[in-house]
């Protein structure tokens, strides 16, 4: 597939709607949680748009890691990008990686050398490769499990 240019900036109050639906895992209450990290200069909360309409996110957060097997082998602040997303039908053309450099573009800005992800490694070989492509490696920090709460499509909510 060709790759399509997207608008990619920081979330704004305007967005909740239209992300939502766009983005219901979570609900309102994740797009909500995360422009506050926003306000608060915790975070930058990053929506990309093809033709006016959300097609991806992702949460660069300038503390990092919160996982404490991936924080506690860090031995300097380091940048983290939580939740890449694109929508299914966008994936592969492009979006992925404009999102990964405007985040890397905003951590330079701010003086940062080093950036971190993580990935699902059995079930998300594409993005898994989509980094290493990018020049993302292995920091050998083990595996771990990460937890959290979401909604579902149907709004019930569920642990993993």
């Amino acid at each position: 597939m060709a790759t399509i240019v997207v608008n990619i900036g920081p979330i704004t109050k305007t967005d909740f709607p239209w992300l939502e639906k766009r983005f219901p895992q979570g609900g309102i209450a994740k797009h909500a949680e995360r422009f506050l990290c926003q306000q608060k200069g915790e975070a930058v909360y990053l929506i990309a748009c093809y033709h006016g309409q959300p097609v991806g996110h992702g949460l660069l957060k300038w503390g990092g890691s919160e996982d404490e097997t991936v924080a506690k082998q860090l031995c300097f602040t380091c940048p983290d990008i939580e939740d890449l997303f694109v929508l299914a039908e966008f994936r592969s053309q492009g979006i992925g990686s404009q999102l990964l450099h405007f985040a890397e573009r905003l951590s330079i800005e701010r003086g940062y050398t080093h950036i971190g992800l993580s990935v699902e490694t059995e079930t998300n070989e594409p993005a898994r490769r989509l980094y290493e492509s990018l020049g993302y490696q292995d920091a050998h920090f083990g595996e771990y499990t990460e937890h959290g709460e979401y909604l579902d499509e149907q709004g019930n909510a569920t642990v993993g």
